[in-house]
């Protein structure tokens, strides 16, 4: 890295300082939350599978170096800093290409929307673009109540699919509750209960929508055939089926889509949306997807083909690195080498758990996305914290504070996974006597 870009981009001030600014004009409450679980750093460099925070503002207190097993959901499935984004991002700034215009037709997104499509399940052909995933989540329901003229949408407790507009109002009260957002059509089901979700679907639910893999709910796996059940359902009452994979797509599972072979390699449901971000980004520049089928175009843009709009979404640098993305993600041998640091990942998570099944009641997982459920809430915080100070970062999930959430970036080499697992078990070691 250039010396001189660095310093004038990373460590502008000291952290003591920017943790100041950050509470006086960002969020004070974060501030006291991350200090008060003595992790009150700043994000300083990052490269690869690696981050750096900045120095502390004791004069012998280093910077913080943590591989990062949290990957922001998903963002930087490409690591930090990935020399082909970064050089294709350059190259398009380049040639003059900038954000583009929402009113115009596009090159570069009629590009990414043939790729996409040349990736989709069967039949999922057409793509609308956004800038956040919960934006995608919003274009999903809102073309699903469209074209079914219904208002109601299932969705599963403990998913989570956004803080906006209806990706809000399908999630848990504790997201929603506070700004008054509990709306009356939407309803929340126990995921992989096809039992409970048969009691609940009828003729006025215009879509069901859940995460193939819920991160939030704790990384929780269904049993085989729940998803084809849930699309059988689908059919027989004319609801759109939503498969949310913000988080499980692209590769994460081994497979490019958990929903078609990722879970199950012989189920590959097909759904009638797939809503897609974070790793479409590809780190660099943010960039989200709804796909779905060419019928439901109709009844969305057939009389307007402005009602629906993102004046940032689908931007075309954001095509190009999305485009760039898919071509390395996609390839057989980079999904072949997500499978194999994924057996090698769960296999050491697994001797863990059953090496200290005093704390941890398991783990669960595909590919390089795994949950590990300690026995009690207090546990699991306490070895989110352990893990991190011995220099791995992760988080417990958001709606199961039980269980922590460990994702690997999937360029990470059989090395870093050795190194990862270790110190993963040295953090469960230190917090073993608190059970």
């Amino acid at each position: 890295m250039n010396e001189g870009l660095k310093n004038r981009f990373i460590g502008t001030l000291s952290q003591k300082e920017l943790l100041k600014l950050y509470a006086k004009h960002v969020n004070s409450p974060k501030v006291r939350l991350f200090k008060g679980f003595g992790l009150g750093v700043i994000l300083g460099e990052r490269k690869g599978v690696k981050i750096k925070t900045l120095a502390g503002p004791k004069p012998n207190e280093p910077s913080m170096e943590l591989y990062n097993c949290h990957v922001c959901g998903g963002v930087y499935n490409l690591g930090h800093g990935n020399q082909k984004i970064v050089q294709i991002l350059k190259d398009a700034l380049d040639s003059g290409l900038d954000i583009g215009d929402h009113l115009l037709l596009s090159e570069w997104r009629a590009l990414l929307g043939e790729k996409i499509a040349g990736l989709m399940p069967p039949g999922i052909t057409k793509t609308t673009f956004g800038v956040s995933g919960g934006e995608a989540v919003d274009s999903a329901i809102k073309f699903s109540r469209a074209y079914t003229k219904r208002k109601k949408c299932i969705s599963a407790i403990g998913g989570f699919h956004g803080h906006t507009g209806f990706a809000l109002a399908a999630g848990d009260p504790g997201f929603k509750e506070n700004f008054l957002w509990n709306l009356s059509d939407f309803k929340q089901v126990p995921f992989g209960d096809i039992d409970a979700l048969k009691k609940n679907i009828s003729d006025d639910v215009a879509c069901i929508i859940l995460e193939t893999i819920p991160a939030s709910a704790g990384v929780l796996i269904a049993q085989e055939g729940y998803f084809s059940e849930v699309r059988e359902l689908c059919d027989d009452f004319g609801v759109m089926m939503i498969i949310d994979e913000v988080q499980a797509g692209l590769g994460r599972t081994g497979h490019f889509w958990a929903i078609y072979g990722g879970l199950y390699e012989h189920e590959k449901v097909i759904p009638d949306f797939m809503v897609l971000g974070k790793g479409m980004s590809a780190g660099i520049y943010p960039i989200t997807t709804c796909s779905y089928k060419p019928f439901i175009e109709k009844a969305v843009f057939k009389d307007d083909p402005f009602i629906h709009i993102s004046t940032t979404g689908g931007s075309d640098l954001g095509c190009v690195i999305a485009c760039k993305m898919l071509d390395i993600q996609s390839d057989p041998k980079f999904l072949n080498h997500v499978t194999e640091m994924g057996k090698l990942f769960g296999k050491g998570l697994e001797e863990i758990a059953d090496d200290n099944s005093e704390i941890i009641n398991g783990v669960r997982g595909r590919g390089l996305m795994w949950g590990m459920e300690f026995n009690s809430e207090t546990l699991g915080q306490l070895a989110m914290l352990s893990i991190i100070k011995e220099g791995v970062l992760q988080n417990y999930c958001g709606n199961k504070k039980d269980t922590l959430i460990m994702m690997p970036p999937l360029i990470v080499k059989e090395k870093e996974i050795e190194e990862i697992l270790k110190r993963i078990r040295e953090g469960v070691k230190k917090i073993k006597h608190l059970a």
